[in-house]
């Protein structure tokens, strides 16, 4: 196990800020940074770093925590791996004795497996022919993987009675056909599938001759669901934050088609429309999509359905058109070029809905019109709930110039009230305890200052922050409400002489003690009936009133 001291030293040691900026787009705003939260979809930056707590927080979906939370959910990897990572980054040595989780167990097995698929490839002339005539080269071969699992070989349960496994993981593990042991991919052309990271994680089966499926998986387990990996995202995931978009196909052919194209930028789906899991594992990369989905009716079912994900998300999405079935047949036909110049001419997905919607709907009938425009009013409502009025003006445009109807006819046939949004800022002036707060968690060396200052001059929730940071706890246990509070102070107060901002606030704070203190001689003396005491109470007021006049406070004492 590793030692909290040691798990502090790291996550002191790592520049939140830095670490964030790789996925991020950040800009300083006051003592913290903010950008677009890369775990849900915003257009308006509500996702804040903050580098003196170490910490970053989500005001939209609530996503909070320290270096470690952030490379755990930003790459999907355990706590393990993200705090190998840090380690490795800020140079701190750390040995590890965890044992060996079932996670790494099943990918050692799922690797040595597939070492066995792939020297049953290079043997079967089957394989290799196969491989060749959809015009791969040797290198390209070796390059994208293949294997093959031959006829009645029992590979996966071989290699599991190897590593003294029981039969039933490689049941288990979804490698072999139940009851018989038989590889499930028997006869078939083996691909890896990976995770972001590299590590396989489960394959892809194609026949070579007639069996039905064509197509086949591994069988679901608790570390691989189709519904939350994109094929070849391990090798494309660094062009596509560069070039800033990414292309979603089909099938696994169809990705690896473009990568020979030089567009590796490309992933595929998993024999199913893309997801909302599919979608959170590309918001850090980009917001930017060409779906490039078979040009077939089911090809377009899965492409609008893929459309509605990215859209509800606020992705900006343009469509493929395709002149033969998918991107694999284009490229083995047209070539890498041709390829790319479709992805330039790429139609922004409202010109592609009005094409589409346009094959189903007579628009030159006034009920077809009617159901043309019904259909269409979904996607409205989805660009105007995500205020992306830019999109929803370029959709009314498009149904304007191929219906002919005015733009303001669109509008009301829409059946929408279009009025400009603006957002309620979410900034208010500072109070004094917000500067309080600020000041304890940016500079240390006021804290002794701070808290010589009554608590009870405070606000709650002002008291149980001092509290917990006066503990010098993990910041990372802060209760969500209390993180928020620190976050959104940190975010509206800008830089500046720490030790002049706590020279105003003491006299602020003075003068509040004053005038609690002169409110509750105001409250004694109305009911108090001793001449002595009324004397005495009198002379404390009077001098209140003197102290509060040496502050700039209201002379009257009133």
């Amino acid at each position: 196990m590793v030692s909290k001291d040691l798990i502090e030293k790291i996550k002191q040691s790592v520049d939140i800020v830095e670490l964030v900026s790789q996925y991020v787009s950040l800009q300083k705003v006051g003592s913290s940074y903010r950008g677009l939260c890369p775990f849900h979809a915003e257009k308006t930056p509500s996702f804040f770093v903050n580098p003196v707590l170490k910490l970053y927080h989500c005001f939209g979906c609530g996503a909070s925590g320290d270096a470690i939370k952030f490379l755990q959910e930003i790459e999907h990897i355990s706590f393990r791996e993200a705090l190998e990572r840090l380690a490795k980054m800020v140079g701190v040595e750390l040995k590890i004795s965890m044992g060996r989780s079932e996670k790494d167990l099943y990918v050692e097995y799922l690797t040595r497996v597939f070492a066995e698929y792939r020297k049953q490839f290079k043997q079967n002339k089957v394989a290799v022919e196969y491989i060749a005539k959809r015009g791969f080269s040797e290198n390209e071969a070796n390059s994208y993987e293949f294997g093959f699992s031959p006829e009645n070989s029992r590979i996966a349960q071989k290699v599991a009675r190897s590593m003294s496994l029981p039969d039933e993981k490689a049941l288990q593990y979804g490698l072999t056909k139940s009851g018989s042991g038989v590889d499930l991919f028997e006869g078939r052309l083996v691909i890896p599938i990976k995770d972001e990271n590299g590590k396989i994680i489960a394959f892809a089966g194609r026949s070579l001759d007639d069996r039905e499926p064509k197509y086949l998986n591994s069988l679901e387990t608790k570390f691989f669901s189709k519904k939350s990996v994109l094929f070849m995202l391990d090798r494309a995931k660094k062009a596509i934050k560069s070039l800033d978009f990414a292309v979603i196909c089909e099938g696994y052919f169809d990705a690896i088609a473009f990568h020979r194209a030089g567009v590796t930028n490309a992933v595929a789906v998993l024999g199913t429309s893309l997801t909302r899991e599919h979608v959170s594992k590309l918001m850090p990369l980009s917001r930017n999509v060409i779906l490039a989905f078979d040009n077939d009716r089911a090809g377009i079912k899965a492409t609008l359905k893929s459309l509605k994900v990215l859209v509800e998300a606020s992705f900006d999405v343009a469509v493929l058109k395709l002149p033969e079935k998918d991107p694999d047949e284009t490229y083995r036909k047209r070539g890498a070029d041709y390829l790319k110049k479709l992805l330039s001419e790429a139609l922004p997905f409202e010109n592609y809905l009005i094409e589409v919607y346009e094959r189903f709907f007579d628009v030159t009938t006034s009920a077809g019109l009617e159901k043309y425009i019904g259909t269409l009013r979904g996607w409205a409502e989805i660009l105007l709930r995500n205020k992306r009025m830019d999109r929803y003006e370029r959709l009314v445009e498009a149904v304007s110039q191929k219906t002919r109807l005015s733009t303001s006819q669109v509008n009301e046939m829409f059946r929408l009230q279009v009025t400009p949004t603006t957002m309620a800022s979410r900034s208010t002036l500072p109070t004094e305890d917000d500067y309080i707060v600020y000041l304890y968690i940016t500079c240390e060396e006021l804290r002794d200052k701070i808290d010589e200052i009554d608590p009870e001059l405070f606000a709650d929730k002002t008291r149980k922050l001092i509290s917990f940071l006066r503990e010098k706890r993990d910041l990372s246990e802060l209760s969500p409400e209390l993180k928020q509070y620190a976050f959104a102070v940190l975010a509206k107060i800008p830089e500046g002489d720490p030790w002049k901002v706590f020279s105003d606030l003491k006299k602020r704070f003075t003068r509040k003690a004053v005038e609690r203190e002169l409110s509750q001689i105001d409250s004694k003396l109305a009911t108090c009936r001793d001449d002595e005491e009324r004397g005495l109470l009198l002379k404390r007021r009077l001098e209140l009133v003197s102290q509060l006049r040496s502050l700039g406070g209201d002379q009257s004492g009133t």
